[in-house]
C-alpha cells in the first residue's frame, strides 16, 4: 500500500468522478481511484475484497481514512505545529520531485537510437566487439599458505608430483581430485572449476592463468603451479576461441546505454527550465542571522 499512501499524501487522488463509487459524507472514492488502489495492492487483498464484504469495507475505509488525514494535514497551519507542518511540506516536495521525474520520463519522446548505437559500435569496435578466448579447467590443489600445515614446500610439491605421475599413467584426474584436492569448492566436481577463465581475468591468480594458457590442447596436464593458495596441477578441459561480437549482438546494450544517458540529459535540461530565470532576491542579513542562530 506504499504507493497508495504516497499518492494520497500528494493529494493527486483528492478528486472524485461525477458519480463516486464510495462516499462518506464529503469524502469520496472514484472508480479510477479504487482501480489504482487495487492494482497496487498485494494479490491476497484483491482476492479478499472480491470475495469478502467485510474485507471490502475495510479496504474502502482505510482509503477514506487516508483522505481524511490528508485533508487535516493540508489544513494545518505553521503556527499550529511547526515541525509537523514542515515535515509534511518537505515530504510532499520530495514526492513531487520524484513524480515529476516519473511524469517527464513517461511523456518523453525518444528518437531512434539505432543509428547512434551503430556509430558507437564502429568508433569503439576495438573495445566493444572483442570476446577473449575462454578456457575451462580442472585443478587439484594442495594448500600451502603460511606454514603449509607442518610440511615443507618441497614435500608438498613431491606429493603433488606423484599424483601428476599417476594421472600421466592413466588414472582419472577427476577421481584423484575428489580424493586428494584440498579445494572444497571444486573437489566434489572432480576438480572442475565453475567458471571459464580469460587470460586477463583479474580475479584469478596470474601464475594459475599463465600455466593454463601454456597448455596446448584439451586434456593436457600442467606442471606443478604455485599460487597464493598453494600448489596445483591443472587440466585443460575446453577452449572457446576468441571472436568479435557483431553489431546485432551488442545493439540492445548499446541502445540501453544511449537511452539512459539521453533520459538523464533531457531531465537535467527540464530542471534547468524550472530554475529562476533572473537573480534571486535574498535577504542576506536575515539569512546570516538565521544561520548564526542555529
Amino acid at each position: 500500500m506504499k504507493n497508495i499512501a504516497v499518492l494520497l499524501l500528494l493529494g493527486v487522488v483528492n478528486f472524485a468522478a461525477a458519480n463516486p463509487m464510495v462516499r462518506d459524507g464529503e469524502f469520496t472514492l472514484s472508480r479510477a481511484e479504487i482501480e489504482y488502489a487495487l492494482a497496487g495492492s498485494p494479490p491476497q487483498i484483491r482476492e479478499s475484497t472480491k470475495a469478502d464484504e467485510a474485507s471490502r469495507y475495510e479496504f474502502f475505509a482505510s482509503l477514506l481514512v487516508s483522505k481524511k488525514i490528508l485533508a487535516m494535514l493540508e489544513a494545518l497551519k505553521v503556527d499550529d505545529d511547526p515541525i509537523t507542518y514542515h515535515q509534511f511540506l518537505f515530504r510532499r516536495l520530495e514526492a513531487a520531485r520524484e513524480l515529476d521525474r516519473q511524469l517527464f520520463q513517461n511523456q518523453l519522446v525518444l528518437p531512434d537510437f539505432d543509428a547512434l548505437a551503430l556509430e558507437r559500435y564502429k568508433i569503439s569496435k576495438n573495445e566493444i566487439a572483442p570476446v577473449p578466448e575462454i578456457r575451462e579447467a580442472s585443478h587439484l590443489l594442495l594448500l600451502c599458505t603460511d606454514d603449509c600445515e607442518g610440511e615443507t614446500e618441497a614435500e608438498i610439491v613431491a606429493r603433488l608430483q606423484l599424483l601428476s605421475d599417476r594421472i600421466e599413467n592413466g588414472e582419472s584426474f577427476s577421481d584423484l581430485a575428489v580424493e586428494f584436492s584440498q579445494d572444497p569448492g571444486s573437489k566434489t566436481r572432480g576438480g572442475r572449476l565453475s567458471n571459464g577463465i580469460a587470460r586477463n581475468a583479474e580475479n584469478v591468480d596470474q601464475s594459475f592463468r599463465d600455466a593454463l594458457f601454456e597448455l596446448d590442447k584439451v586434456g593436457d596436464i600442467s606442471d606443478v603451479v604455485r599460487s597464493r593458495f598453494g600448489f596445483h596441477i591443472l587440466k585443460l578441459e575446453s577452449v572457446t576461441p576468441s571472436r568479435e561480437r557483431s553489431f546485432d549482438e551488442v545493439r540492445p546494450a548499446l541502445v540501453a546505454e544511449i537511452e539512459k544517458r539521453f533520459r538523464q540529459d533531457a531531465y537535467r535540461d527540464h530542471l534547468l527550465t524550472l530554475a529562476p530565470a533572473d537573480g534571486l532576491e535574498i535577504d542576506f542579513e536575515a539569512f546570516d542571522e538565521l544561520v548564526n542562530s542555529m
